[in-house]
């Protein structure tokens, strides 16, 4: 089960047990903490983040301490405070059960699910054995070793935590028409998308007359839809997509939200379309896995800053003369 009573940074407050809280808390108290400072300032070109150090190898765990750069991750202070985020995992009890994650939709989602089911971007999910349900992010295990905390904020503005249809708009929503920042460079002869979404992608091609004589090929751009997925594997629940509306719900104390689940067989099949740059196999298959709550833990996990990104898809057209 997840670990309770842990103590948590101070701009989220997810759902625990109280009672278990107030036992532990006095030990916690008196634990010497790591000399890492507490971020309280956004710095230019980067982004606020939770990360998961104590499942990282101690390399990218002081990469991450040390905003990526190579020539300061030797640090002692980051040194200490990955190796103490690792001793923290190691203590923990072997937890191999998740009880009581996954429960029925109930009924006031029919209509939902229905538009999920007859919408093309979504309706391919349960041609591929997807079903919705609801689920306990709390008991959730974790891939992704960072998550950004502005993002997170920002996806979970406006929801009604007494509204089951308004949560499900958030982690399952209905895909809406949407414009795309777009600009044409003459001289290059090129197309250029930005987007902050990384999921903004090339999604397919076409090529045909496009009237008489005259013949158009190109390729389709777009935000692709997201919607959050907890998939099982071995029996255990892993969080493949949506992990900003995750710590986003947990961090405003909503656990329960509706979800894309489903079981699947082999690890090949589980691991198809996820992104590269997560935590080892070992980290969230193995005895002591990362769970969704722990991004809150400052035992396991530090406030960190990341290279703010920006996503871009370039479309060039380009004349060549070659040599026969």
């Amino acid at each position: 089960m997840p670990q309770k009573g842990y103590q948590m940074s101070h701009d989220a407050q997810p759902v625990t047990d109280s009672r278990e809280h107030q036992k532990n808390g006095e030990q916690k108290a008196t634990e010497a903490k790591p000399s890492v400072q507490p971020i309280t300032e956004q710095v230019q070109g980067y982004r606020s983040a939770r990360a998961l150090i104590g499942w990282m190898t101690p390399d990218e765990a002081k990469l991450c301490l040390s905003r990526r750069k190579a020539d300061e991750k030797e640090r002692p202070e980051y040194e200490e405070r990955s190796a103490s985020a690792r001793a923290a995992v190691s203590s923990r009890p072997i937890s191999n059960a998740q009880a009581e994650v996954i429960s029925a939709a109930p009924d006031k989602l029919a209509e939902h699910i229905k538009s999920l089911q007859q919408h093309p971007s979504s309706a391919q999910y349960f041609h591929e054995g997807w079903h919705v349900a609801m689920v306990d992010l709390s008991k959730v295990c974790s891939i992704q070793p960072v998550i950004h905390k502005d993002q997170a904020v920002e996806r979970i503005v406006g929801v009604n935590s007494d509204d089951i249809e308004s949560l499900a708009k958030l982690s399952l929503p209905i895909p809406a028409p949407s414009n795309l920042a777009v600009q044409f460079i003459p001289d290059k002869q090129s197309w250029l998308f930005s987007s902050p979404n990384p999921n903004l992608r090339i999604m397919g091609q076409f090529g045909g007359e496009v009237q008489p004589g005259l013949h158009g090929f190109g390729f389709i751009v777009a935000v692709s839809s997201s919607y959050m997925q907890v998939g099982s594997y071995k029996g255990r629940y892993l969080l493949r997509d949506g992990y900003h509306r995750a710590y986003g719900f947990l961090s405003t104390g909503i656990s329960h939200v509706p979800v894309f689940v489903r079981e699947f067989v082999t690890f090949n099949e589980f691991a198809t379309g996820l992104p590269v740059g997560l935590l080892p196999q070992d980290a969230y298959l193995g005895d002591r896995p990362p769970w969704l709550i722990d991004y809150f833990n400052d035992d396991v996990s530090a406030e960190v800053l990341t290279p703010a990104t920006h996503k871009m898809v370039v479309i060039q057209g380009l004349e060549l003369s070659t040599l026969s």
